[in-house]
């Protein structure tokens, strides 16, 4: 049996309808459950990557509206101006305050000895 071709405009719309249907917004998921029961979709990996892909293209298009995304978070590491920034903050970064943080100096140097070489 050979597989039919996707029509994407027609999914899009379909999509489009679903997304309207629901009151406070509605996940790429959720619509690619909805897509998958009424068997507009197969259910795999690779359809929704394309789903994703085809809203992704139709919203920055303008014709298809914002889905929500519940799960992901934005994260951003840390970052200074300058390194003078960046050392005049790490002892508050670590809960030290900065003149126990200038006293502490690495002792981890040792002067070498004649067995060290052997």
């Amino acid at each position: 049996m050979a597989q039919e071709r996707i029509r994407w405009p027609a999914v899009v719309d379909r999509a489009r309808e679903i997304v309207e249907s629901y009151e406070g917004g509605v996940t790429l998921r959720q619509v690619m459950y909805r897509l998958a029961s009424e068997g507009a979709l197969p259910h795999t990996p690779p359809m929704y990557r394309r789903l994703s892909a085809q809203l992704a293209k139709a919203r920055r298009e303008g014709r298809f509206p914002d889905l929500i995304d519940t799960v992901r978070e934005g994260h951003a590491p840390p970052a200074w101006p300058s390194v003078d920034a960046f050392v005049r903050e790490m002892p508050d970064w670590f809960g030290l305050d900065r003149t126990a943080a200038r006293s502490t100096r690495c002792t981890s140097r040792r002067k070498r000895t004649p067995s060290d070489s052997s």
